[in-house]
């Protein structure tokens, strides 16, 4: 039983990482595409419009988000 807890504690640092660089993914991507709507010649205000209402929102990727989802998850298995 020791094990297993010194296991999950290694695992939680690991998840919470890899849900921190997806989160970065994110932002760069929504960064990057109003970049490019501006090069692409549309004006400032319309392209951080765009960028806002075409990105993924924060609020997907977080941890009440994911706890909800683990909850769903475990009355979906004993069903």
């Amino acid at each position: 039983m020791v094990l297993s807890f010194f296991r999950l504690l290694f695992l939680i640092p690991k998840f919470l990482w890899n849900l921190a660089g997806i989160k970065r993914t994110i932002r760069k991507s929504k960064r990057k595409f109003k970049k490019a709507l501006i090069k692409g010649g549309i004006p400032k205000e319309l392209a951080e419009e765009l960028a806002n209402e075409y990105a993924l929102p924060d609020d997907v990727i977080s941890l009440n988000a994911l706890a909800k989802i683990s909850k769903y998850l475990k009355y979906t298995r004993r069903t």
